[in-house]
């Protein structure tokens, strides 16, 4: 297994390794290199569903997604299709599903179809976004909590967060489920919120993905925020993504 890092801040591309018959002590490595990295792609994978909820399993217990907890079949796997550009919800900066109580911890997606033009996904490092925050705003962060809304779900987390793995912080806000800041007013928490979910996609400490058929990418929502860029008009884009369902967020004194 060989790692190529991608940028100074984020991302990894891994060689020489097969995801669907990796043994354990190349999975080992493989979590190694997520904990340092936060994003790893693997070109030319043969993941099959079942192979891919597999490898899920392999991380911890799988998540399912709240739109999918009705599914009587595989409600494991979100299938993620081209509806058009009007019906998007993937171009805005988030971490996956954080409204839940116990958010996902790692994601896997898996290209089925790709685009010719067009369909990369953007990651973010948060840990490099809090670093990059004033002494003093990050010790006002620290104690404080923001409220997470969507699917019907409502969850409050740290602003920011201890990685369990790492011991890292990292900045725990998204624009697309993070509403408020606890004991604030939505107007309140705003003017904040924008400006910190603006550091935290900063292009600087962000990595750019341009996706091909099979490729694989896995990432820890803990300590990363992703958009995926709708430019591709109405051309196919069908994607596979398997969720590992994470533990309570911890703050950073936690």
């Amino acid at each position: 297994m060989r790692i190529e890092p991608l940028t100074v801040n984020i991302g990894a591309q891994i060689h020489d390794v097969d995801l669907a018959t990796a043994d354990a002590s190349t999975f080992i490595d493989i979590q190694s290199g997520l904990w340092q990295h936060q994003v790893l792609v693997f070109r030319g994978q043969s993941l099959t569903r079942d192979s891919q909820l597999a490898l899920g399993r392999r991380f911890g217990e799988l998540h399912v997604h709240p739109a999918l907890s009705d599914r009587d079949e595989h409600p494991e796997e979100l299938i993620i299709k081209n509806r058009g550009k009007s019906k998007t919800v993937t171009e805005v900066w988030h971490s996956d599903v954080s409204c839940d109580d116990r958010p996902p911890s790692i994601s896997i997606l898996r290209a089925v179809d790709v685009p010719e033009l067009g369909g990369d996904t953007l990651w973010a490092s948060q840990y490099a976004a809090f670093e990059s925050l004033s002494e003093g705003l990050r010790n006002v962060l620290r104690p404080m909590n923001a409220v997470h809304i969507n699917y019907q779900l409502t969850a409050t987390h740290p602003v920011v967060r201890k990685h369990p793995e790492t011991g890292r912080e990292a900045l725990y806000v998204n624009a697309g489920f993070t509403q408020y800041f606890e004991n604030m007013t939505r107007e309140e928490s705003r003017p904040l919120l924008n400006y910190l979910v603006a550091a935290g996609s900063s292009s600087d400490i962000s990595m750019r993905h341009r996706w091909q058929a099979n490729d694989v990418v896995i990432w820890d929502n803990r300590c990363v925020m992703h958009f995926a860029v709708h430019d591709y008009g109405d051309a196919a884009r069908d994607m596979r993504r398997v969720t590992v369902r994470g533990e309570v967020p911890l703050g950073s004194k936690g």
